[in-house]
């Protein structure tokens, strides 16, 4: 049986609207939601714009070109095997990504939350558009805590095929992350805050040719961190 995870590992980048079969997929994937401390690492620890709040979407590093862009989802299992760097197969982890061009200033990371497919539904499951708005609350009202949330959630991220993501987990997660105010939080989602934030990352990873998560967008082309070697020789080539 082809599970969503397997699906999701050999997409093929030919268009967004690809999401949408995963979606409509079984399968497992993704660990029982825990409590604690947010995983310390690079990606936590990773350096910010001097003025945040001028981003619309999370960033790391200066926020100037050259910009790498992740295409990520919050409910899926190989953006939390990124984050972690625990994959059943070769990756280049995001810490690694951060560590060795986000920190020494070579490129700045910007992560956008892929909630729908081409067609408009929901991709990887009806609550993952508030998922989606539950990270660019976090980064709007405490983005110095935002890749600790990040973190946070990937390390703990329940199976994609449960539909996990309700106001009140996505707020505890943000609590868990040491975030400000996430009463806050709350508020923009339940006031359905960013939809046109999230409708533009639908439509520019569209025009990315994003059809699977993580994507990475480096100068204009989409590669995957499952693809180790090709994706660092991409990140290599924006090294003055």
């Amino acid at each position: 049986m082809t599970t969503r995870r397997r699906l999701l590992a050999t997409a093929g980048l030919t268009g967004v609207a690809g999401l949408a079969g995963c979606s409509s997929l079984g399968g497992g994937g993704g660990s029982d939601s825990g409590t604690g401390t947010p995983p310390a690492g690079a990606v936590s620890d990773a350096p910010l714009p001097e003025d945040p709040a001028s981003f619309d979407y999370a960033t790391a590093g200066t926020g100037e070109t050259p910009v790498v862009t992740y295409f990520g989802n919050w409910k899926c299992p190989f953006c939390a095997d990124f984050s972690t760097g625990e994959a059943d197969r070769a990756v280049l982890p995001l810490g690694t990504i951060v560590r060795d061009y986000v920190e020494p200033g070579d490129v700045s990371l910007r992560y956008r939350g892929l909630a729908y497919a081409g067609d408009g539904q929901p991709f990887l499951g009806p609550d993952a558009p508030r998922a989606t708005r539950a990270g660019l609350a976090v980064w709007t009202v405490d983005a110095e805590h935002y890749w600790d949330y990040h973190e946070h959630v990937m390390a703990n991220q329940p199976p994609e095929d449960e539909t996990w993501a309700t106001t009140d987990r996505l707020v505890e997660f943000a609590r868990e992350a040491g975030v400000e105010s996430p009463g806050n939080v709350r508020s923009a989602i339940e006031a359905d805050r960013f939809e046109d934030r999230i409708e533009a990352t639908t439509g520019a990873a569209g025009d990315a040719g994003v059809s699977g998560t993580p994507a990475l967008l480096v100068d204009g082309s989409v590669h995957s961190p499952f693809e180790p070697e090709r994706t660092r020789s991409a990140l290599d080539s924006l090294v003055p």
